[in-house]
């Protein structure tokens, strides 16, 4: 064992693991039929599939008991890293045993012993050719903002992401919302085709290496635009910012960053900007799907005390003054709050906010296994059979593509970007 190594760090904390199968479930489920937090182990459906299952292979793989298999590798593959897991166990054990953090690490040692999978490569040789996971050129990349001219010395930095910056669905709302704010006076920059991955995904698949020396890179070009204001349109974005960033110790100190839903409520807020009545969902009901990204793993990191004391007779209690990482502070009402402010009547699905159920469009699982990203979005569009909505809302484009490519019926899913953009005007005369 390697005692620098993330996983042999993390094998306490996993060898606390009671086997007790929370982690798969939503805490207090509504109902048996969406009463799941897990797509990995819906798919799989078997142990292995779940949080505790996939500790139980790491803690193997550190101690030497087991060997890497395809069957393994591909289980673990499955895995969105969504969060929903670490929700449900912190819910019921506090912070002791973090699934989250050992799969985090258990990835990291699969790259480091060579055994990451193809497809894992093969995206992760786009992003350092190309700087997104696509392959798509960089000289297509500020293709959206054709003529628009951005400040060489901002206040604000827009960081579009590689999702938006390739999907040409996309550019004419991201054209509406940037001439807006130039409208308002408030002239943003923007990086251009030098924006790059911001690593959240290199995180997610292992690759943590690189995703600090994307991470660096970005923050080098933040620094040097002297802009003080981030501001994305990309949730895996926002999530890397708030949450990895700190974990691989980055200076951070000077810069907020936003979310594009939280930045806009911000400017409509201080009348800056103006949200009219939104074209076609005016006075309409839309069910709102919480990203994984965006939601609970937007919660700021803080690095605390977490070892153990015995207590009363040999009971063990955190040293922890208190248990921070609840997935209750991540990013949920600013995208509700700004439909309302158009006239439209948000209903809540049954797995919302921390315990929102994942689309099956992260952790590399869309590119690895389509198979266990689509049987994850269909379950999530299942749950709008419970509402009286027939439409889907999400304010992340990598979630609206995929649930939109699987919707089925009368669905239909919506990017919140979409509605946002042809509602918002900047006030008379701006700032």
């Amino acid at each position: 064992m390697n005692a620098n190594s993330p996983l042999d760090q993390r094998l306490a904390f996993m060898d606390r693991c009671t086997r007790c199968s929370q982690c798969k479930f939503v805490p207090v489920p509504k109902s048996r039929e969406h009463a799941s937090a897990c797509p990995s182990m819906d798919y799989v459906e078997y142990h292995a599939g779940s949080a505790s299952g996939q500790l139980i292979m790491a803690s193997g793989i550190a101690h030497g008991e087991i060997s890497y298999t395809p069957s393994l590798l591909e289980t673990v593959s499955a895995c969105t890293m969504c969060g929903a897991c670490d929700t449900a166990c912190k819910i019921n054990f506090a912070e002791l045993v973090e699934p989250l953090e050992g799969l985090y690490a258990f990835r990291a040692r699969i790259v480091e012993d060579g055994q990451s999978p193809k497809r894992h490569r093969e995206v992760m040789d786009k992003i350092a050719a190309t700087g997104n996971s696509q392959g798509q050129p960089r000289a297509g990349r500020a293709t959206w903002a054709a003529g628009i001219s951005f400040d060489s010395a901002p206040k604000v930095l827009l960081h579009v992401g590689s999702v938006l910056s390739y999907d040409t669905n996309k550019h004419a709302s991201l054209r509406l919302i940037a001439e807006t704010l130039q409208k308002a006076g408030l002239c943003p920059g923007y990086l251009g085709e030098d924006e790059g991955s911001c690593g959240m995904l290199a995180w997610d698949l292992g690759y943590h290496h690189m995703a600090r020396s994307l991470a660096q890179t970005f923050m080098a070009q933040v620094r040097a635009s002297g802009a003080k204001t981030v501001v994305t349109f990309s949730s895996s974005a926002i999530s890397a910012y708030r949450s990895i960033y700190p974990r691989m110790g980055l200076d951070l100190s000077g810069i907020r960053f936003l979310h594009f839903t939280e930045y806009l409520l911000e400017l409509v807020e201080t009348s800056t900007l103006a949200l009219g009545a939104a074209p076609t969902y005016d006075g309409k009901t839309v069910a709102f799907h919480d990203t994984c990204k965006l939601g609970r793993l937007t919660e700021p990191y803080q690095e605390t005390d977490r070892a153990l004391q015995k207590e009363m007779g040999g009971i063990y209690v955190s040293r922890t003054p208190q248990a921070i990482h609840f997935s209750q502070n991540g990013i949920y009402e600013a995208p509700r709050a700004l439909l309302r402010l158009m006239g439209i009547t948000v209903e809540e699905l049954e797995r919302n906010r921390q315990y929102s159920y994942c689309c099956g469009a992260q952790g590399g699982v869309k590119e690895t296994l389509p198979a266990a990203a689509k049987m994850a979005a269909r379950n999530r569009l299942d749950e709008l059979n419970e509402t009286e909505s027939s439409t889907m809302v999400s304010a992340c484009g990598n979630c609206a593509h995929h649930l939109g490519k699987h919707a089925r019926d009368a669905f239909t899913v919506v990017d919140l970007i979409d509605i946002v953009a042809t509602s918002l005007t900047a006030t008379k005369g701006g700032k």
